[in-house]
């Protein structure tokens, strides 16, 4: 499953860059998708990677190329939810303006062999839905430095579950 997006950001690349990739590990923070998230190292890599708890199940990604001066990072997914078999991400900003750009991500998906055969009508639209709704989180974090109300929401019902407090 293919899904790719572009939206426009009313800030500068700069700032949607160091969402993205400088805080890579603070995902948590904006996108409703993932409730917690951290930064790790990866062994014999120049990149980092990331732990994330999400609403697909836990996932672990490392990042297989970071381009700075393109602003350009491509990681893929080494620990995944029962649901994937596996999958890559690539995210690109371009300026468009002193204060807007614009922000593409490339998602390809595979799914796990039975899921996908006995859900993946079900799964495919929640997951191309959760993908823009996390783009539009994305946007609205850098826009406004506050959480989306969906982001809220989706972490009151997670830490609820889990017998936490929202971060």
């Amino acid at each position: 499953m293919k899904i790719n997006k572009t939206l426009q950001v009313n800030a500068p690349a700069s700032k949607v860059w160091e969402v993205l990739y400088t805080n890579y590990g603070d995902a948590c923070h904006w996108a409703s998708t993932v409730n917690e998230s951290k930064e790790r190292e990866v062994a014999g890599s120049d990149y980092i990677g990331r732990t994330c708890s999400t609403v697909f199940g836990d996932v672990s990604e490392i990042i297989d190329n970071a381009d700075v001066e393109k602003m350009e990072l491509q990681y893929h997914l080494d620990d995944t939810p029962f649901i994937m078999k596996a999958a890559t991400a690539k995210w690109k900003v371009k300026p468009k303006s002193i204060n807007t750009s614009e922000v593409t991500m490339d998602l390809d998906v595979t799914l796990a062999t039975v899921p996908g055969l006995l859900m993946g009508w079900m799964i495919k639209p929640k997951m191309r839905k959760d993908i823009y709704q996390t783009l539009e989180d994305l946007k609205f974090y850098i826009e406004t430095g506050k959480q989306s109300d969906v982001k809220i929401k989706s972490d009151a019902k997670y830490f609820k579950k889990k017998g936490k407090k929202a971060a």
